[in-house]
């Protein structure tokens, strides 16, 4: 069991007032059976109200707008979270790849989402040709997640800035190189391409855990990973930027067919001038024999 205290702090600063922006938020962490959200807090300036809903995935999603003259817009996401290690049962699976197809040819409307192309996971003839290499019929479908996961971290370089959200895929696999995204991306293009259902899964990671002395990449703003689901067990994560599975490091904030449906912030807004962006995150352990027992329990947002 691990606690964390994420803040996600999101700067919109303007050339020129923007007259009026309207934005959409998925910041809020999913609760799960390994993930217990003690408390989160959104904070705006300028001060406006929000309103939420869940979407078609499961998410919350936040919305608001500021409809008068503004220079900046600050978002501020505070997190508290317990997270309790996932269990890796589902790695003791006999499954083989062609019997896990055939339970999907069979269940096709139920993943139809997690099966099909999408935005940024098309299914090209490079990705074919790559995921042959892993994702025979007739080998265990759990021993070829692990070597897929395993072949970004062994065949890729992970390099900061030498992509962007709409670098293709059969750019990446032909450089060998990308971040956290690409690699979600392409390892479930590689999935869904032999009829494996796959999802993209946006959050944090402790990049630095100073019991173990462990340090992980992705962390700089927020990572992404992915969960693959394995026939009488359930969907299970991996995390191909670190050749993990994902674990009580990992922070779930939102899940979709690619990043199109976890953007953590996006919007837009009036005004004759640019706008830029910066994103600051800080995941902090929180050390449990430090909180008194009488504060464990938080209240938890409606």
């Amino acid at each position: 069991m691990s606690r964390y205290r994420i803040i996600h702090k999101t700067t919109y600063s303007y050339d020129y007032e923007a007259t009026e922006s309207y934005s959409q938020l998925k910041v809020s962490p999913l609760e799960t059976l390994c993930q217990s959200v003690n408390s989160h807090l959104i904070r705006l300036d300028p001060i406006v109200p929000m309103y939420y809903h869940i979407d078609y995935f499961g998410n919350k999603v936040f919305e608001f707008s500021v409809p008068f003259r503004h220079f900046n817009l600050e978002i501020i996401s505070d997190t508290d979270v317990t997270l309790y290690e996932p269990s890796i049962e589902p790695l003791n699976s006999s499954l083989k790849i062609k019997d896990a197809q055939d339970f999907f040819r069979k269940n096709d409307l139920d993943f139809y989402d997690y099966l099909s192309q999408s935005k940024f996971v098309p299914i090209t003839e490079t990705v074919k040709e790559f995921a042959k290499k892993f994702l025979e019929p007739d080998r265990k479908l759990s021993d070829a997640i692990m070597d897929l996961n395993q072949s970004f971290t062994k065949e890729f370089q992970y390099r900061t800035g030498s992509t962007n959200i709409n670098t293709p895929i059969d750019e990446v696999l032909t450089k060998r190189q990308g971040v956290c995204q690409d690699f979600a991306h392409t390892m479930i293009a590689c999935l869904r391409s032999v009829g494996i259902a796959a999802r993209y899964v946006s959050g944090y990671i402790e990049s630095y855990d100073p019991n173990s002395q462990i340090e992980l990449v992705g962390a700089e703003q927020s990572h992404a990973w992915l969960d693959v689901f394995i026939p009488d067990f359930f969907w299970f994560g991996v995390d191909p930027t670190n050749n993990m599975v994902s674990s009580n490091k990992h922070m779930r904030i939102a899940t979709g067919r690619d990043f199109n449906d976890v953007s953590p912030v996006r919007g837009t807004y009036k005004g004759s001038g640019r706008q830029s962006l910066t994103v600051d995150v800080k995941m902090r352990r929180i050390n449990l024999d430090d909180i008194p027992k009488k504060q464990d329990n938080f209240q938890r947002p409606s």
